[in-house]
């Protein structure tokens, strides 16, 4: 049986959720509570980049990121690979930080900030891009998760650099973790300098948070518990969120949750499953004023409930049995609902499974959210990564799911793989894309980049509630708007899908911002403004 480990609880309080200089618009890919989700905000629901629809401008970028997009006063901040040569090697540890003028869509100006280990551009599973900028009204932070992050005044000028060690070369470079505005610092993962009072060579390669003073670079404090590069830690009521365990032996141990004290880095509780059964830390790292969340992807799947005070375990239950599944005719678009359905006995449409195989749930890495009283996510498609399960693959194919935190209640939706340039659902097919910039030169370093990142269990960008929509974006550039507020996961809480360029055309990893009504996007080519036209 899993375990908590309790110390005593220090209260955290709620001015933690939003740091002084932070309170406008949306100065973190978290938004300004740092939580993924700003209630008290608006945004477009539909668009079109493909067609120019509710497009106010665009802007062209010199290459490929997949950072989120910072926005205060009257501007944008994001951060690109540099300009590539035609003939040029498709890595690197060089990013540009670029300032954008929120009125016109113009770079004003543009920062370089080189690291140490390159990684892949265009990586399906995140690059040295990854990590969003930060940007209060006079300052900004940019990083490169490759090893170094600075910070700039408005007019361009540098305050201070600060080099950090990045991930080991045995590992892939998978740095899917966002920097978190909190208080006076910012936060972010990393291993311990060999030159730091607690550096131990034993655990040389382990990860932990690091509170960075945002006026002077230096480092305030380190978390007393581990945390993988892997997961994505996420500011609620009581701490900020981190997990241990993961593929590709990621060395942190013991596996588990810990509750980290954003005053002090101090644990407030710790969760450590007695087996290593499918618990993956690989998830944003969700937890409300009663809860927090997880995902186990063992020989059964399930969605885990834990205390937010205590770390206790609350529930954990299945995602594959007793759960409504609503699929649609390929062809026809007809829907079909299963209610209290089990879905290991259910055969796939989209990717017949062999005599004696089965469906599985395996949560899409990182497309997670807690909103509205349910936890949202996607479903892998046809991936067969859990080695726990039954023989099979996962399922149901390019479906929405979500789980009512209190009831336990289980839904899915199949949703199209994307949408035309007419504007026409696509469902039940793989897809692939483009993977080039605005010059038409190929970026990617390896084809997995150019499938729809279903299948491969690509690191799509955390999903971010805007009002009562939540906007879930993949690697197509295709973006569903859903209403949080729905009472059953059908067509009716579906309210529009999107694109950010052509299908088959566009490539994006990055999740939307938005201020003032206006909805801020980008792929790998250009930035786009989203409105209502006059």
């Amino acid at each position: 049986m899993p375990r908590a480990v309790p110390v005593v609880f220090i209260a955290t309080l709620a001015a933690c959720a939003q740091a002084p200089g932070f309170d406008d618009a949306w100065p973190q890919a978290a938004g300004p509570h740092a939580s993924w989700c700003v209630p008290e905000a608006h945004a477009p629901t539909a668009w079109s980049v493909a067609r120019h629809e509710n497009i106010l401008w665009r802007c062209p970028l010199p290459n490929s990121g997949q950072g989120g997009i910072a926005v205060v006063g009257d501007r944008i901040y994001l951060t690109t690979f540099p300009e590539q040569a035609v003939d040029g090697p498709r890595r690197s540890n060089r990013v540009l930080g670029h300032a954008i003028d929120r009125a016109t869509g113009r770079i004003v100006w543009s920062r370089e900030l080189a690291g140490g280990r390159a990684s892949p551009q265009m990586y399906a599973f995140s690059d040295s891009t990854s990590w969003s900028p930060i940007a209060s009204h006079a300052r900004v932070w940019f990083f490169n998760s490759s090893g170094v992050m600075a910070c700039f005044d408005r007019d361009g000028g540098e305050v201070w650099r600060r080099e950090f060690r990045t991930q080991p070369d045995q590992y892939p470079f998978n740095r899917q973790c966002e920097p978190i505005a909190v208080g006076e610092h910012l936060v972010t993962i990393e291993p311990i300098a060999k030159g730091d009072a607690r550096y131990d060579a034993a655990r040389d390669d382990w990860n932990y948070l690091h509170a960075v003073d945002r006026a002077t670079g230096r480092v305030a404090w380190i978390s007393e518990d581990p945390c993988t590069f892997y997961c994505t830690p996420v500011l609620g009521p009581r701490g900020i969120l981190i997990g241990r365990g993961g593929p590709h032996d990621v060395p942190e141990k013991p596996v588990g949750l810990s509750m980290i004290d954003p005053k002090n880095g101090k644990r407030v509780w710790a969760f450590e499953p007695q087996d290593d059964g499918g618990w993956e830390a690989l998830y944003a790292l969700h937890s409300d004023a009663r809860y927090a969340y997880w995902f186990r992807n063992g020989r059964v799947q399930s969605h885990v409930v834990l205390d937010a005070s205590t770390g206790v375990l609350v529930r954990e239950q299945p995602l594959g049995e007793y759960a409504d599944v609503l699929r649609f005719d390929p062809a026809t678009l007809v829907p079909t609902k299963l209610v209290n359905a089990d879905i290991r006995r259910l055969p796939d449409p989209v990717h017949p499974l062999a005599a004696g195989e089965q469906l599985h749930v395996h949560p899409q890495w990182h497309t997670n959210l807690v909103a509205g009283g349910y936890h949202w996510f996607l479903c892998t498609t046809n991936n067969r990564r859990n080695g726990l399960a039954l023989p099979g693959h996962s399922g149901p194919a390019y479906s929405l799911g979500r789980v009512d935190v209190e009831t336990g209640r289980v839904e899915y939706m199949e949703l199209p793989v994307g949408v035309d340039t007419a504007g026409e659902p696509k469902y039940g097919k793989p897809l692939r894309t483009k993977t080039v910039d605005a010059r038409g030169v190929e970026i990617a370093d390896e084809d997995r980049s150019r499938t729809d990142g279903w299948e491969i269990d690509s690191f799509f960008p955390t999903p971010v509630v805007i009002g009562k929509h939540l906007y879930i974006t993949t690697m197509l550039g295709t973006v569903y708007v859903v209403d949080i507020t729905a009472e059953d996961l059908d067509q009716r809480a579906l309210v529009a899908v999107n694109d950010l360029g052509p299908l088959g055309d566009c490539w994006s990893m990055s999740g939307p911002s938005a201020a003032d009504g206006v909805l801020y996007h980008r792929n790998a080519r250009e930035l786009v403004a989203i409105g209502n036209r006059k």
